[in-house]
């Protein structure tokens, strides 16, 4: 049976990717953290945006592409960062890489994916973009940053919003031992999960396990023994406003500063000489009170003005909601958990059935409003 009869939707993908991966993997992916009510309220905020189209305009075909900082794309959205990727899917960064350079996307790759800045700039090309989670190594930074660079990775997003570990409930329930507050071992129960899932668990072997490949050269220099410990103490809480200067002055490329909420937090990224703003509540996984992104991009657009680029993530799940986004006043929109569960479901063809799927319907919303182009989108509720 076709892919595209069988997975019309990134949604229908769920189901078949917590069959071919285990619980506590598929609880990592899936959760958010408390009662999921940041989670769910990102989606509830999405289903609350209509769209009013208007018709006779005659035959509309839709133009996706759009520009960010000069640089042309063939749609408006890309892959958010996702860390332990390759735990989810073995290979997951160079399958969503390799399908973000044949579509022409972005492809973010988080500090603590399974593979390497060298590995995703084969894979992605000109489409790879890096995320930094500040480690408190000031020598560490400057080096992941000198690595990007010379890799050909023009855009950094430096994540901001994990101040500390989030409890994950739904990922100790499950009994997953990757956590982030450093727990790694693997008990009774998660080796019992993962031989219920044997080709997950094989490919997942010959990948090497559950690897960090950005951050191993700098434990092996500090002498850690353990990975996910050194990770721990190297990555939480360290980023403040003198840090973020220090990262700005050590990239000269475009920056974007991820996961911020506050027009005040905006504007001074912005007057700090940060070039843009994704905004986002981590996809419900930090605090569970937060407000849905898009509650938010009204007042961080009259905090930095009409010319900073906003890029909204946290909950979009379809085409539909990437125009919606669009429509909400976001120019650009990152998807998360809709690629990986496509890339946990379907392996290999995980990154090119998303985007298929993507692109095949901000299409048709737009054709369906009568939009020809994504500025078009963009002035549609404004």
């Amino acid at each position: 049976m076709d892919l595209m009869n069988k997975y019309p939707r990134l949604t229908d993908l769920e189901a078949p990717a917590a069959r071919r991966i285990p619980k506590f993997v598929f609880a990592y992916l899936d959760s958010g953290t408390g009662q999921d009510h940041a989670k769910d309220n990102n989606r509830a905020y999405l289903d609350g945006i209509e769209l009013t189209p208007q018709f006779m305009r005659g035959r509309v075909n839709p133009d996706l592409s759009t520009q960010i900082f000069g640089v042309g794309y063939n749609a408006p959205f890309g892959v958010a960062p996702v860390g332990l990727s390759s735990l989810i899917w073995p290979g997951a960064e160079s399958i969503l890489g390799a399908a973000a350079k044949a579509h022409g996307f972005p492809y973010i790759l988080s500090t603590v994916a399974g593979e390497s800045i060298e590995m995703v700039a084969q894979s992605a090309g000109k489409m790879a973009w890096f995320q930094l989670y500040a480690p408190k190594d000031r020598a560490i930074m400057k080096d992941l940053l000198r690595r990007a660079k010379e890799h050909g990775y023009q855009n950094l997003v430096v994540t901001a919003d994990v101040p500390a570990p989030s409890r994950r409930e739904h990922m100790r329930i499950a009994g997953a031992p990757l956590g982030s507050r450093g727990n790694s071992s693997f008990t009774p129960r998660v080796i019992w999960q993962s031989m219920l899932r044997p080709e997950w668990a094989v490919r997942t072997l010959l990948n090497g396990g559950a690897r960090f490949r950005n951050m191993e050269p700098y434990a092996k220099q500090h002498g850690a023994g353990q990975i996910t410990k050194f990770i721990g103490e190297q990555l939480n809480g360290s980023l403040d406003w003198d840090y973020l200067a220090e990262i700005r002055k050590s990239w000269d490329g475009n920056m974007f500063l991820k996961g911020i909420l506050h027009g005040q937090d905006a504007a001074r990224a912005v007057n700090l000489g940060i070039d843009g703003i994704v905004v986002s509540n981590h996809g419900g996984r930090q605090l569970d009170a937060a407000p849905a992104p898009l509650a938010k991009l009204a007042a961080i657009r009259a905090a930095v003005g009409p010319d900073v680029p906003l890029v909204v993530d946290s909950g979009i799940r379809s085409g539909l909601d990437v125009v919606r986004a669009l429509s909400a006043g976001a120019d650009f929109v990152l998807l998360g958990r809709g690629f990986m569960y496509a890339v946990a479901a379907l392996g290999k063809k995980g990154g090119h059935h998303a985007a298929t799927i993507l692109l095949e319907e901000v299409r048709d919303v737009m054709a369906q409003l009568g939009l020809k182009t994504i500025d078009e989108v963009k002035r549609l509720n404004r």
